[in-house]
């Protein structure tokens, strides 16, 4: 179902053997979001490295797009980060990717960088994105 979720929402799909090797990876996050039937809505594929969390790919179906879906799958990588210790989660998105952008900004992201025709289908730049994580110690001051 990732594949097939996959193939609507880029223009330039990973195939299936992309998404078999990253179950395999110790350092891969791999998250789907199930509707009450259990048919998958959406999914996320994301890297943890060292104290960095890199968010690789997200899409959500077409018809069930505008419900949140992502924004549930990314609070849940950000919870997840967050508990293993990961200071901050990067990623880049197509910069005419007004959904994405609105979304990640909504969630404390902040453009970083740009990088100039990044992507090739269409051409277009990407934007660099970080949010910092609360680590541990940050977190019980504040909660305490």
């Amino acid at each position: 179902m990732i594949v097939a979720i996959e193939n609507e929402a880029f223009p330039r799909p990973w195939p299936a053997a992309i998404y078999n090797e990253e179950l395999r990876r110790e350092t891969t996050w791999l998250d789907v979001a199930q509707g009450p039937g259990g048919e998958v809505l959406a999914f996320l594929c994301a890297w943890r490295i060292l104290d960095a969390c890199h968010l690789l790919r997200i899409a959500t179906r077409e018809a069930a797009r505008g419900q949140g879906i992502g924004r549930a799958l990314v609070e849940r990588l950000i919870a997840a980060a967050t508990a293993v210790g990961c200071t901050h989660i990067e990623l880049e998105v197509a910069s005419r990717n007004a959904g994405a952008l609105a979304l990640y900004r909504g969630l404390g992201f902040a453009e970083v960088g740009r990088r100039p025709k990044y992507y090739r289908d269409p051409i277009d730049d990407a934007i660099l994105m970080d949010l910092p994580l609360a680590t541990l110690g940050e977190r019980g001051a504040r909660d305490g």
